[in-house]
């Protein structure tokens, strides 16, 4: 019940961690030195963490579908590509209990995965950079799969 309280309180942003900030992000990203949270606590944040990239990887493949089917500029298209396959990648390695260190490629090496996921997010047209990110999130999502079998993460 306490951890289920938790997780409404990290939902709503009501944590009361001593660290000034109160989002999930923040209070993982830059964590207080004057005390960490207990373990539970810090696992239920990375869960929200995660959580909440998954959704804005999935929000991001959704609007990279949509700019390419409106055939909209290359640009636009790679970028939300970019930004689909990176917060999979920051989900993940939120999952780890790793931090994103600023390098995609660096990230996916990490995480094992396949050597020329990176490779397809740097060239091609909008094509083929949005089938790139589309693999590159299933494999995302198979990779969370595996490490946390109790959510559906979808492909």
């Amino acid at each position: 019940m306490r951890e289920l309280r938790l997780h409404q309180r990290v939902q709503l942003g009501l944590t009361d961690m001593a660290s000034p900030h109160r989002n999930p992000y923040a209070a993982l990203m830059s964590p207080s030195v004057e005390a960490f949270p207990p373990e539970a606590e810090e696992r239920a944040l990375r869960e929200a963490l995660r959580d909440a990239l998954w959704e804005h990887c999935r929000n991001s493949l959704g609007t990279a579908r949509l700019l390419h089917q409106e055939g909209r500029p290359e640009p636009l298209v790679a970028t939300a590509c970019l930004m689909a396959v990176e917060t999979a990648c920051r989900a993940a390695l939120a999952q780890a209990g790793l931090p994103f260190e600023g390098s995609l490629e660096q990230s996916l090496r990490l995480l094992s995965a396949p050597s020329d996921m990176w490779e397809l997010q740097e060239s091609g047209g909008a094509s083929r950079r949005l089938a790139a990110a589309e693999r590159a999130v299933a494999w995302v999502a198979g990779y969370l799969r595996r490490k946390a079998p109790d959510r559906s993460w979808g492909s």
